[in-house]
């Protein structure tokens, strides 16, 4: 039995992912080798499971109520271009995400439970940031990043966190939502 390849989210409303959309036009303007994220795939990232089974995508669920009921809804600023990694050879280009804390106060829950729910802990630091697209090859002039470093493209309500299922095709990734939970402390649940 295969599992299912997933992940956890914040996913961003329609109008965001416009403004973003834009702003990875006119990245790509200056980055002709660069891979834009399709817009209705930008999120930000919470934690990625990799292949898991069904049977523990229900529990991650009841994870998602237990934080949702716990946590409230705060805002982030999307502001800021970076690359990973930095200097002269970038592969993925990211906007960054401002004030952290709350966020990675939230990722830390949700990685305690998922630890408890018996999946391996992240190795890597958590930092907070939307991939707006990858660099097939280095590029040959970067200038356009400076450019753009100082890029604010509003605030996003942290209001609700997503199980997404992620399956590969030849045209890029497709997620799928398997769960969404709002942050409210009330209890209250969409599937």
């Amino acid at each position: 039995m295969t599992g299912i390849r997933s992940f956890l989210a914040i996913p961003l409303p329609s109008e965001l992912q416009k403004r973003l959309g834009c702003l990875q036009q006119e990245l790509k303007q200056g980055l002709p080798e660069l891979r834009p994220t399709a817009p209705q795939n930008l999120h930000l990232s919470l934690q990625f499971l990799g292949d898991q089974p069904q049977e523990l995508l229900a529990r991650i669920g009841g994870l998602m109520l237990s934080i949702g009921d716990s946590n409230p809804s705060f805002s982030v600023v999307l502001k800021g271009l970076g690359s990973f990694p930095g200097g002269r050879r970038p592969r993925v280009v990211w906007l960054g995400v401002e004030p952290v804390a709350q966020l990675r106060a939230l990722q830390a829950i949700l990685a305690e439970g998922l630890c408890e729910l018996g999946l391996p802990r992240e190795t890597r630091p958590y930092r907070p940031h939307l991939t707006l697209g990858r660099l097939r090859r280095p590029p040959l002039e970067s200038g356009i990043l400076e450019t753009l470093r100082e890029s604010d493209c509003g605030w996003l309500e942290v209001n609700r966190m997503v199980l997404f299922s992620s399956r590969l095709t030849p045209q890029g990734a497709v997620h799928h939502p398997l769960r969404e939970v709002e942050l409210t402390g009330s209890g209250r649940t969409r599937s």
